[in-house]
């Protein structure tokens, strides 16, 4: 099935939100935070859109991830390695740009500051000189480069941008990773990429809600401390957002002499204990069951009062007063030219409400207040309203109703309700009291301390309170509960009364003592039911999200991108792998799929049909692994669509001449389309790269990194130096210099004419050794592994008497007017007239271009 098909018939398994999603992607209209807040806000309240699945003519069907990338320079450098500060390496917008330099030249220490920014498998560090800079110096650069036409400039170290990362990098050492470790080929077909971004929203909305349920936590309200055990309790701890109505109201259903009944339960309880012969036992049972209770409702006192607490009703507290404000300033706003001014403030607006009361509660019941128009009369004075009086409590009246008070009140009445949860505080409940005298007739150090705690309690509370009129106040820190010693105690207890046989004693006891209990929370729970309900909406709430947050799981969109990939993307890279090592004569090499995440494939070399397990490193070459480490380069290099700028250095270290050419070949090629950029110290491998950028068509630019003495190294020159240009470069080079000599020739003396000559016949005569080494002679043996190519042999054969004659005579005549040898006295030597220098040059020209054609 065609991917764009397979991925439309996907989609329609998707939630109907997904399918919206997918849409805004295939339209290549990306989602911003505004977007991402809107879908998890709609999902936690449980809204989707109709379901729309995908069609697989709504899928793009070309690539592209950004745009090309190409750099301009490197400029100025400062404290990088020894290099010369201030340089500027400038390179070819576009075509091959091969710089040459020797070793320790510098070259390498702008490949390696370039490998800084870019992409690359491999990291060093960039160094300063070690024997000239300062601790304090620290390496520099700036990167001149292109986004499409759009001119940018980085400095480095600082923010440079990502958008470098496109630029790839390759030297030995990320030929070495390419060997050793996982590669993940930047090929995502469009189709694939929006299943990418439906991964990056999910994962946002996903966030999203998970801060919606950060802020739901928050919202939690303290319920009261319940008996261990008892239904309620039970009933409490499991309230989902699904409890009804009804369902609390039977939890909360209590009589009205409720205390009354808690009471005679507790009497009946300690008279049995008194009463029974097993006292021991009762003892012990009531002393645990009393000091757990304890412990329980020290601990929610100690959260009532707590900081969370404190921070809360300060909170509501800022609110109200920030409300107020708000409404007083649209009163003063509002009533400014009133007759009696003060109209909105707190005093005034008791009024409003007491004559509110008054009017609807006794003088016009069956009226809507304000009642102006007849019969209305003042509240206060009894007359007849005058027109403008009745308009003004008309206005009175809408502003009191206005959003701006109603906010106001509303704020208020939550601090209100906050506080009074604070004022209603019991610290020393019935219970509470009943516990204690339990405890204390059978550990009075213990009560004494838990008294001495539940004291100091209250004064917090009082604290408490006084902060909210003066928030200068300070409130005292929760005293130490005693829960440990209590919980420790009842656990003994407990312990000690299980060892006494009176079963059915025990079960007595235990049923007066849990149904005392029950009561107890039933009366607490009844007191709280306004934090219930609360506690049921947030709880209802939380669930929604949390179901939300299982439609963002992105488990099967990663399935079925990494099967998508693995179908539609793997065989198309291996096959581009095989084709790039088959070229550079690496035989049974393959790419093996080792899986990945997020549908993101990792691919790792391996042996095709190897009957052992073997580490590549184990069984190649050096010269092998170099050209397999190239080969996983110039793969992800080709499915790279933003044909952004490719930077290589050194990279045929250790490979034959064959495995060079076609390395120059494809570098060429690459170059059809994007920038290219070769740093090279081998002479040979710049004639490579010159002959296949001639064989393209593709322009060919010359930049030398040279070292000037010892102290100047890194200095950056806009061409090749002699002894890395080829023959027909230096031809050339010679054609102009032999023009200069023809110009400057009358105003020499003998002397100088006879040096510049000589200089000029040394450096032809190199050209004739450079045709012969390069153009012949490397054409059958590999210099640098003396390997042979039987192929070309046949050059020599098509080498005629003529052409060697014609070789011998011209580099013997241009070896006499080379200052190679001391000029014999006898022969009066004669420095050689233009003439004769340009008729010998045409010679070398002629010959060169002749047996060029041999090769082909």
């Amino acid at each position: 099935m065609p991917l764009a098909e397979d991925i439309a018939e996907w989609s329609a398994s998707r939630p109907p939100w997904q399918q919206g999603v997918l849409h805004r992607l295939a339209g290549n209209a990306p989602l911003g935070e505004e977007d991402i807040r809107v879908i998890a806000c709609e999902l936690a309240s449980g809204r989707q859109p109709a379901p729309n699945p995908l069609a697989a003519s709504d899928l793009p069907g070309g690539g592209g991830s950004g745009g090309r990338v190409r750099l301009r320079s490197v400029q100025p450098v400062e404290h990088v390695n020894a290099l010369l500060d201030g340089q500027v390496l400038s390179f070819a917008p576009a075509g091959l740009t091969v710089v040459y330099g020797d070793n320790a030249s510098g070259k390498s220490g702008y490949a390696r500051l370039i490998k800084q920014v870019v992409r690359a498998r491999h990291r060093e560090d960039v160094l300063t000189d070690i024997f000239e800079d300062r601790a304090g110096d620290l390496p520099a650069a700036q990167f001149d480069y292109d986004i499409d036409e759009n001119a940018q400039s980085d400095r480095w170290p600082g923010d440079t941008n990502r958008v470098l990362r496109q630029v790839s990098f390759f030297d030995e050492a990320c030929g070495e990773t390419y060997v050793s470790s996982d590669s993940e080929v930047p090929f995502r077909p469009s189709a694939l990429l929006i299943l990418d971004g439906l991964i990056v929203v999910c994962d946002a909305v996903r966030a999203e809600l998970d801060s919606l349920l950060v802020a739901n936590v928050q919202r939690k309200v303290p319920l009261p401390a319940l008996p261990e055990g008892s239904a309620i309790r039970a009933f409490v701890t499991g309230l989902t957002g699904g409890t009804t109505a009804t369902q609390v109201d039977e939890a909360c259903r209590v009589n009205a002499n409720v205390d009354d009944e808690i009471s005679a339960l507790a009497a009946e309880e300690a008279r049995l204990r008194a009463s029974d012969p097993t006292k021991e036992q009762s003892r012990m049972t009531e002393f645990a069951t009393n000091a757990v209770s304890l412990a329980d409702h020290l601990a929610a006192v100690a959260t009532a009062l707590g900081e969370v607490a404190d921070a809360a009703i300060l909170t509501a507290q800022q609110r109200a007063t920030e409300t107020r404000a708000a409404a007083t300033v649209a009163s003063l706003a509002s009533f400014d030219t009133e007759p009696v001014s003060g109209v909105g403030s707190e005093t005034w607006r008791s009024l409003w409400e007491a004559a509110r009361r008054f009017s609807v509660a006794e003088a016009y019941p069956a009226d809507e207040f304000p009642v102006v128009e007849t019969p209305g009369r003042c509240l206060l004075c009894q007359q007849e309203y005058a027109p403008d009086a009745a308009r003004r409590m008309h206005r009175f009246h809408a502003f009191m109703a206005d959003d701006t008070e109603t906010q106001a009140a509303k704020a208020q009445q939550e601090f209100d309700d906050a506080l009074t949860s604070i004022r209603d505080l019991v610290i020393l409940p019935t219970a509470v009291g009943l516990a204690l005298t339990v405890i204390e007739r059978s550990d009075a150090e213990l009560a004494k301390l838990v008294r001495s705690s539940l004291v100091e309690m209250e004064w917090t509370k009082i604290a408490f309170l006084a902060r909210v009129s003066d928030p200068a106040h300070l409130i005292p820190e929760i005293p130490s509960t005693q829960l440990t010693e209590l919980r420790a105690a009842a656990i003994d207890a407990t312990a000690g009364a299980a060892a006494v046989d009176a079963e059915a004693f025990k079960r007595s006891v235990a049923d007066l003592a849990t149904r005392r209990a029950e009561l107890e929370g039933r009366r607490d729970v009844s007191g709280a039911r306004d934090k219930i309900d609360q506690e049921i909406l947030r709880l209802a709430e939380r669930e929604s999200v949390d179901a939300a947050k299982k439609l963002t799981d992105t488990t099967w969109i990663t399935k079925k991108a990494t099967d998508l990939a693995r179908d539609h993307v793997t065989a198309i890279i291996r096959d581009r792998f095989t084709r790039e090592s088959h070229d550079l004569k690496l035989e049974k090499v393959t790419l093996e799929d080792v899986g990945g995440k997020k549908g993101q494939l990792r691919h790792r070399p391996t042996f095709l049909g190897a009957t052992q397990t073997a580490d590549i490193a184990d069984v190649l070459s050096e010269g092998e692994q170099t050209a397999l480490g190239l080969a996983g380069f110039l793969t992800e290099t080709y499915f790279d669509d933003t044909h952004s700028a490719i930077v290589l250095d050194d990279p045929v270290s250790s490979l034959d001449h064959l495995r060079r050419d076609h390395v120059a070949k494809r570098l060429s090629e690459f170059a059809r389309d994007r920038q290219v950029v070769v740093f090279t110290h081998g002479v040979a491998f710049v004639g490579d790269l010159i002959r296949a950028a001639a064989r393209e068509g593709i322009d060919f630019t010359e930049r030398t990194v040279e070292r000037h003495g010892n102290d100047s190294i890194g200095v950056c020159i806009e061409k090749h130096p002699w002894q890395a240009r080829d023959a027909k470069a230096r031809l050339g080079q010679l054609e102009a210099e032999l023009a200069v000599i023809k110009r400057e020739r009358s105003g020499w003396d003998a002397e100088t004419y006879e040096k510049e000559t000589s200089d000029w016949a040394g450096k032809l005569s190199e050209t004739w050794e450079r045709i012969i080494s390069l153009e012949i002679v490397s054409q059958v043996v590999d210099r640098g592994t003396l390997k042979v190519h039987p192929k070309m042999f046949r050059l020599f054969a098509r080498i005629t008497s003529d052409d060697d004659n014609e070789f011998q005579q011209s580099y013997e005549r241009i070896s006499e007017w080379a200052r190679r040898h001391d000029k014999s006295p006898e022969v009066n030597y004669v420095a050689p007239d233009v003439t004769d220098m340009e008729a010998e040059f045409q010679v070398v020209r002629t010959w060169f271009e002749r047996v060029k054609k041999y090769t082909t």
